[in-house]
């Protein structure tokens, strides 16, 4: 076992319980630096609510379609929100001075406090996460904190568990004495997520008395059901297959400015023709916890929600998201000019963890999808075990201490 594997695992460990019967207190005031204000950096703020010497602010870009989601007015969160922009980023106005900014991807500009923690937005299978790949990122975090590539006591990175600490210090080039074992803090609200009743009047139909699907594919691959066929074919019948269930259909995909004008349209039409569907896309409804709590199953193409999703011991459908590991096809990746396409080879080249390796079950084609939809809706424990066990050997189980780990994480940064 890499040996600063073990030498950090341990010291975290024993810090914890320290921690347990000696509690450090500091008055702190902290900035989340937000890509998307939900999932782990969310609920680490959530968390942050019950500690009455922290101030928070975070600058996010649109405060007014988060404070009108569903989690903001059932779990609001103590904090100033601003919209992000370079003025923000750079004064530090009404006497708010940050002493650590929390990220979730992308950083500021300039360091906008001495101390800068990582909180990354998903474990996922998707890679390689090698330096190559993370040179931006790399080049980001120096140009403010200092390189996270030597000891750096100005900057932590999160891992979610033995094995995320493992390929970051040994494949993303981070330097293992700034490097965290945490996990990953929405798990502690997803192990119970809120009762159903209380988040029904933030959908338009019937969440109590029906089951609901969500629905959350990755965009990297183009059309979810491509490589199986037609989308417009295949998520009709899909949706009719539910719909022998009388199941809700929640399709959350990720940005619309990722997808093309006729695909949009398609999945508009889509909708028009099943009332029981509710189309969301990231950038119009950035939160994806509600979504998460009143899904009774998943279904996605190995986005990095799935990871999340297990703490809530529901089952979990993985799309094989190509017809070969080894068949050509196009990846599209966002840059700062829009979205390019490369060509791939084989899809082992994107994945730093096997699609093998998952907590639920695998489609390889369309009609193992629909024999996988009966068997999940027909037994909603057919998944528990296998998404216990993920989530044991590479996410610290979701004991629910994820808040507490990187609270006291960053007590003993600030503090020393």
């Amino acid at each position: 076992m890499h040996q600063y594997h073990v030498m950090h695992y341990f010291r975290d460990y024993f810090f914890w319980q320290h921690q347990k019967n000696k509690t450090l207190v500091l008055k702190m005031n902290i900035l989340f630096y937000a890509s998307t204000f939900g999932a782990d950096l969310w609920s680490f703020a959530q968390y942050l609510n019950r500690k009455p010497d922290v101030k928070m602010r975070v600058l996010l870009n649109d405060p007014d379609l988060y404070q009108k989601e569903g989690i903001a007015k059932l779990l609001p969160i103590d904090a100033n929100l601003k919209k992000k922009s370079l003025k923000n980023s750079f004064l530090n106005s009404n006497g708010f001075k940050p002493d650590i900014t929390i990220m979730d991807n992308t950083l500021p500009l300039r360091a906008p406090s001495p101390y800068g923690f990582m909180l990354w937005h998903g474990f996922g299978w998707k890679g390689p996460n090698d330096v190559k790949e993370f040179k931006w990122l790399h080049r980001s975090i120096k140009s403010t904190w200092g390189s996270a590539m030597i000891p750096n006591n100005n900057f932590r990175w999160q891992c979610f568990g033995p094995w995320d600490f493992k390929h970051r210090t040994e494949i993303s080039g981070f330097h293992p004495e700034n490097c965290r074992i945490l996990g990953a803090a929405s798990h502690d609200l997803l192990r119970s997520p809120l009762p159903k009743e209380q988040m029904q009047p933030f959908y338009p139909f019937d969440v109590v008395g029906r089951k609901t699907v969500l629905i959350a594919p990755t965009w990297h691959y183009g059309e979810v059901f491509a490589h199986w066929g037609n989308d417009k074919d295949l998520f009709e019948k899909l949706f009719n297959r539910l719909n022998e269930y009388n199941a809700n259909i929640i399709l959350r995909l990720h940005d619309s400015f990722r997808y093309d004008s006729s695909y949009i349209q398609f999945l508009h039409e889509l909708v028009e023709n099943h009332p029981h569907v509710y189309l969301k896309f990231k950038d119009k409804n950035p939160d994806n916890l509600l979504d998460m709590m009143v899904s009774d199953t998943l279904i996605t193409n190995y986005s990095s929600i799935a990871n999340l999703y297990y703490a809530t011991g529901r089952p979990t459908i993985h799309i094989y998201p190509v017809k070969s590991e080894d068949e050509d096809f196009l990846w599209r990746k966002r840059t700062i000019v829009g979205i390019r396409k490369k060509a791939i080879d084989s899809v082992k080249y994107i994945w730093k963890l096997p699609p093998e390796e998952h907590g639920g079950l695998m489609a390889k084609n369309f009609e193992m999808l629909l024999k996988q939809v009966d068997q999940v809706l027909m037994n909603p424990d057919c998944c528990k075990k296998k998404s216990k066990d993920f989530l044991d050997k590479y996410m610290l189980g979701a004991d629910g201490k994820n808040g507490d780990r990187i609270w006291e994480s960053i007590q003993e940064m600030v503090s020393t």
